[in-house]
């Protein structure tokens, strides 16, 4: 039986040689047509970058979609990957071929608080054939977990 780290390691193995053979122009067979480009992103407006409430992770993050355990679990890595490790512009990838889904997450700009830092971040899902994207903030104190705001 596999532990939550190992799965957790695993899916972003796999996240990092799926970014790196599509950054090398070998593309995928697999999921050909499946993945494309993040649509441009909505920016917040003044408003909901700096008045906005912080929320623990929910099921907003899933854009309304009904998505099975395992994709949650890969959507959700993919989000952490890419607020923890990701330099802006960047893009971390899942896929799930069980029900042909996909999504993708881009931070899109990062600055620093006094405690922590905080990321503007753009998540895409496509599930059969329909996609939806959102832009999103997340905080982070030196101590502490992310914070999502909207």
């Amino acid at each position: 039986m596999v532990d939550m780290k190992s799965l957790t390691a695993i899916i972003i193995s796999i996240s990092l040689l799926f970014f790196s053979a599509k950054a090398q122009g070998n593309e995928l067979t697999e999921t050909k047509g499946m993945i494309l480009d993040i649509p441009r992103p909505i920016m917040l407006g003044e408003n909901e970058m700096y008045s906005a409430g912080g929320l623990l992770w929910g099921g907003i993050q899933y854009l309304r979609f009904s998505l099975r355990k395992s994709e949650k679990l890969l959507h959700r890595s993919a989000v952490y990957h890419a607020l923890n490790n990701a330099e802006n512009g960047v893009i971390t990838s899942w896929y799930s071929k069980k029900r042909m889904s996909a999504g993708q997450v881009r931070v899109i700009v990062s600055w620093p608080k006094s405690d922590g830092v905080c990321r503007v971040y753009q998540s895409y899902i496509k599930v059969n054939g329909t996609e939806r994207h959102m832009t999103n903030r997340a905080c982070k104190r030196l101590d502490n977990d992310w914070t999502f705001l909207k």
